[in-house]
Parts: C-alpha cells; structure tokens; sequence
C-alpha cells in the first residue's frame, strides 16, 4: 500500500482542526475548556511536526523558503493565543472573541497552506519525496502527542 504523501495528511487534520474550531467560539464552562483542551492536542503535534518536516525541508530552496518562514510565523502567533485561552475562565464576551480570533486566524493559515505553500512546495517536492515527508510528519506528530500527554500525566 502506498503511504499518502504529506499534503493529503496535512489537509485531512486541516479539515478536523477546522471543524473543532467551529464549535469553540459558543461553548462555555466545562465544554469549552475540555475542546480547547482538544483543539491543542491537535494543533500543536500537528504544528510540530509541520514545522520539523515540511517547513524544515521547504526552507532549503528558495522558491519555498520565504513562505516557509512566513507560516511557522503564524504558528507562533497561534501558540500564543492558545496560551491566552488556557488561562482563561471559558465564559463571556473576552472568551468568545478570542475563540472567533483563533479560527479566523488558523483558519486563514489553512487556507494560505493549502492554495499557495502546496502548489508551490509540488514543484519542490517530486511524489516519492512527499510520501517520505507524509511518513515522516506522522512519526514526528505522534512523538510530540505522546510527549505532551506525558507532560500532562507528571503535572498531575
């Protein structure tokens, strides 16, 4: 069986991501943080990974390595909100706001990643190397999950 090379994989946890998102900016109290708490075991592995095996790689030529730096950026940005989130009581106004703020933002970076980084990193990127990267995101996605679970055990 053919591995799916790292733009399927990354779409298909797009669209899940996206979808979570949906459902954060309405819920409150014990819902919400238990989503948010969801939203981040997706999101930053997902990011991670991202980062370590296709940013990493795009930044190597020059046609990619602008818009590679430019999206990891945006991770930086989306970690930050996430930090602010968790240390907010998930109610009110101020939480709803930054529950819209996130999902336009992660949704704008996904939309950016799918209509301009892919095509352009196709052209980086022959199929055999994008099957490579699809394995190698899965690896380094679930290292960085299992260690956050980790992390969340000894906290406790």
């Amino acid at each position: 069986m053919q591995s799916p090379e790292i733009y399927e994989l990354l779409a298909r946890e797009h669209e899940e991501i996206v979808e979570l998102l949906h459902h954060l900016a309405p819920a409150r109290g014990r819902i919400a943080a238990d989503l948010l708490m969801r939203i981040r075991l997706k999101l930053v592995p997902h990011a991670r990974a991202e980062e370590a095996v296709l940013y990493r790689r795009l930044a190597e030529d020059p046609r990619t390595a602008a818009q590679a730096r430019d999206s990891a950026g945006e991770h930086g940005q989306v970690d930050a909100l996430l930090d602010e989130m968790a240390a907010m009581v998930p109610r009110g106004d101020a939480w709803a706001a930054r529950a819209r703020v996130l999902a336009d933002l992660v949704g704008r970076h996904v939309e950016d990643e799918q209509r301009q980084l892919f095509p352009l990193a196709r052209r980086v990127l022959d199929p055999q190397e994008a099957q490579r990267l699809g394995a190698a995101f899965e690896t380094e996605r679930d290292r960085v999950w299992a260690s956050i679970l980790g992390e969340q055990r000894g906290a406790a």
